[in-house]
C-alpha cells in the first residue's frame, strides 16, 4: 500500500536537516516516519524533545521497567 503523504526526501532545508541530523545516529538517513514528521517543524521539534525524554535516564522509571513483558 503506497504511502499517503510521501515523507520529504533530501536535501532538506537546513533547519529541518539540523533536527533530522539530532533525531538520528552518525550519518543514517533518517526514518521515514520522522522525515514525514519534519513536513511541521514545531511537530517535529516537540515530537524530538518528548522522545529525547523518554529514551533518557531522565525519566522517572528504571530501565528495566521499561522494557516489555516477555
Amino acid at each position: 500500500m503506497p504511502a499517503r503523504i510521501a515523507p520529504p526526501e533530501a536535501p532538506h532545508p537546513s533547519e529541518v536537516a539540523e533536527v533530522l541530523h539530532r533525531m538520528m545516529p552518525g550519518d543514517e538517513e533518517p526514518i521515514a516516519l520522522f522525515r514525514l514528521y519534519a513536513r511541521n517543524l514545531p511537530l517535529t521539534e516537540a515530537l524530538h524533545a518528548w522522545g529525547s525524554y523518554q529514551l533518557s535516564r531522565r525519566l522517572g522509571s528504571q530501565l528495566r521497567n521499561r522494557r516489555p513483558a516477555g
